[in-house]
């Protein structure tokens, strides 16, 4: 028989692994998908900068009802190129933050842009007869200020993940002590999983292969609890109804939130499959134990038939 001692250590072991399992895969699976790298791969895969490209060109438009500047003056002087660089140097400076690393904002200067803006001015000035006086003229003031705004919005929409948002509003200082702690947290998870797992074994010594079933279960467990909400995410397409609507932000965001979700999802396969192969494991070794013991019964009824 089984002892009564045993079974409840195993089972409260069990519910234990469970959780550190799941702890586990998501610490695994935030850590390995929240490195810049990740996302400026993302976002060059949903090719982002275009659709910058294309909200920049619609507020520009929007805009020329009040600055009297066309759309083209700033849109003739951009490309996709370089507004995926301003793009990929903001998801730096947001890690860069999160991580708690120096900061340096690089120039990128747009010749192009200043001397699209210069000559529109210039050719304004003559079209109204406007006479420069000297350097300071309010015309200078007006032509920096414009130059400056560009730069502003360019700058504003290449912030897909809004981090100069989140930073000025203190949220990446708040999530900066658990993001720079994910690799100790996922150490702590898989070497907890660890013990609760070597515990198992040693309250099934006389029944080792009961461990496998416990593992088993365990694992089975964890892959099911944290798997299911990730298929319901998935088939609901439930990151569709995010709030923010300006196409590059909603695009990087769904983009990333699906992301992550689709690597949990992966890693709770994983754990279901060990599960498998675990209940596998077990079911065979039960059945050659069962043999066995068949085998050495009817040895020893010959045997003892065989003295008679």
């Amino acid at each position: 028989m089984k002892s009564a001692g045993a079974y409840i250590s195993s089972f409260i072991a069990s519910i234990l692994l469970i959780f550190t399992l799941i702890g586990s895969v998501g610490f695994i699976a935030a850590d390995k998908f929240l490195k810049e790298e990740n996302l400026i791969e993302l976002t060059e895969e949903k090719e982002v900068s275009g659709l910058v490209y294309k909200e920049l060109d619609k507020f520009f438009s929007e805009q020329y009802a009040v600055t009297g500047i066309p759309a083209n003056i700033y849109m003739d002087a951009l490309n996709e190129e370089y507004l995926k660089k301003l793009i990929n140097e903001k998801i730096k400076y947001g890690f860069m933050h999160l991580q708690n690393a120096d900061y340096l904002s690089p120039e990128f200067s747009n010749e192009k842009l200043e001397t699209s803006i210069t000559d529109f001015y210039k050719e304004y000035a003559k079209s109204i007869d406007y006479e420069i006086k000297n350097e300071n003229d309010p015309y200078y003031a007006k032509l920096r200020a414009t130059k400056e705004n560009a730069y502003k919005i360019i700058w504003q929409y290449c912030d897909v993940y809004k981090f100069t948002s989140l930073k000025e509003h203190g949220v990446l200082g708040k999530i900066s002590p658990l993001y720079t702690q994910l690799p100790t947290f996922k150490i702590i998870c898989i070497g907890a999983s660890a013990i609760l797992a070597l515990i198992l074994v040693l309250c099934n010594l006389k029944n080792t292969k009961d461990a496998l079933y416990w593992l088993g279960a365990s694992a089975f467990s964890a892959g099911i609890l944290a798997g299911v909400p990730c298929i319901y995410l998935i088939n609901t397409d439930y990151f569709s109804a995010f709030t923010i609507k300006q196409s590059q932000i909603y695009t990087s965001y769904t983009s990333a939130m699906r992301s992550f979700t689709n690597s949990f999802l992966i890693f709770c396969c994983l754990l279901a499959a060990l599960a498998v192969i675990s209940f596998t494991s077990y079911g065979i070794i039960s059945s050659l134990s069962g043999k066995n013991k068949k085998n050495q019964a009817i040895k020893q009824n010959n045997k003892k038939f065989g003295t008679l």
